[in-house]
């Protein structure tokens, strides 16, 4: 990653407005964290997986920029990833941070806003802007409240993709993750009524443990021999036919000789 030094400077200024950056490296974990985390000194997140079977690696290093929904909008050398193409990238993204300094009475709704509390960050919003005649504050308010729109949408987007796509996983970490943001809110407790109900499922139960036991094989599989790594991917395609997972344990047994 040593030709790519933009990348801690693009997280510095974007991760703030939704921008996540990964570095994900099949190298050894000694190395990766001597030659890129302590050489570096990157703060954004690093990992250590083959993701080879999921991404097509046209040389390295190689990058792809998927947007909230999961879809590919880029691909190609980090290089290109520019902080001009950033920019328009997260303008429409869920932010952490309140960019300007809003009226005092909503010290509180900011405060609790950038904890990732939004549903505490409404009730104060509320509190702020009750039988006020202060134009400012009411301004203020609209702008948080836009804010916090961002990230209702957004995880309306996520939970309307997995469903589509019947990632029950996905959907289920969404509904607790934005359950959990908008805890003591009417939509908070929507969101946890809906998981609780997910959860009663059968569907889901088996979405579940197929991802459980795929990711539990899916490190180890370059060190198995194939027919035994084929054959377990093959165990959990047939056991869980109808799941993410099981689809995707498929898929990969067929890059593995009998």
């Amino acid at each position: 990653m040593s030709g790519v030094p933009h990348l801690q400077e693009l997280h510095d200024k974007f991760n703030s407005k939704g921008f996540e950056l990964v570095a994900v490296s099949s190298e050894d974990a000694g190395k990766i964290q001597s030659g890129l985390i302590d050489a570096k000194k990157v703060t954004y997140g690093v990992v250590r997986a083959d993701i080879s079977g999921t991404y097509e690696t046209r040389g390295i290093p190689h990058s792809w920029v998927l947007d909230a929904e999961g879809k590919c909008i880029y691909k190609g050398h980090p290089s290109g990833v520019t902080a001009e193409k950033v920019a328009e990238w997260v303008a429409n993204l869920a932010p952490t941070t309140v960019d300007k300094e809003l009226h005092k009475d909503l010290k509180g709704a900011v405060k609790s806003f950038e904890k990732g509390e939004m549903g505490k960050s409404q009730a104060e919003i509320s509190k702020a802007v009750e039988g006020t005649e202060d134009e400012a504050v009411k301004a203020d308010a609209e702008y948080l409240q836009g804010l916090i729109k961002k990230h209702i949408d957004l995880y309306e987007a996520k939970m309307a993709k997995a469903e589509e796509s019947g990632d029950l996983v996905t959907l289920g970490k969404t509904l607790t993750e934005a359950s959990a943001a908008f805890k003591g809110s009417e939509l908070g407790d929507k969101w946890a009524g809906e998981l609780k109900e997910l959860e009663k499922s059968d569907e889901y139960k088996d979405t579940v443990k197929a991802q459980d036991e795929l990711d539990k094989i899916k490190d180890k599989l370059e060190d198995m021999r194939p027919s035994s790594a084929r054959s377990k991917l093959e165990k959990i395609a047939e056991k869980y036919p109808n799941t993410p997972a099981g689809k995707e344990a498929a898929e990969l047994a067929k890059r593995y000789p009998d």
